[in-house]
């Protein structure tokens, strides 16, 4: 099958209840620069691959409380990402995040929920 060309990333986007609290944690805690912000709007980038914000202030969970998805980003060195962030991500409360561990299914992975419920997960695989 021939490849699609012209496709150069998959940007996500993201619904928020609120888009500073967002901002907040994407950038002053996770480091993520933000590029462009018009109103309700905003896109974040870290190391080039971005994420698009948007403010839906009465956007919740799903009625049984789970996240509706799960955002993963693949990186070079987990650990040092999570050695990195780590002081920060302290200062996150306890059910906003998730250690880095090892997961049976072959990736080394910490998470952080954002303000909306849903979980940015930051992996590698096992080496």
């Amino acid at each position: 099958m021939k490849p699609i060309e012209g496709i150069h990333q998959i940007t996500p986007f993201l619904h928020v209840p609120d888009l500073p609290a967002a901002l907040a944690l994407f950038c002053d805690v996770l480091r993520f620069d933000l590029r462009y912000r018009h109103g309700n709007y905003a896109y974040v980038e870290l190391g080039g691959c971005g994420l698009r914000l948007l403010e839906e202030p009465g956007r919740r969970l799903t009625p049984d409380g789970k996240a509706r998805v799960s955002v993963c980003i693949d990186v070079a060195d987990v650990d040092a990402l999570y050695a990195q962030l780590a002081p920060a991500l302290q200062r996150l409360p306890e059910d906003r995040r998730e250690p880095l561990k090892d997961m049976p299914y072959g990736q080394r992975e910490f998470q952080v929920r954002m303000p909306d419920g849903d979980w940015l997960n930051f992996t590698a695989p096992l080496r």
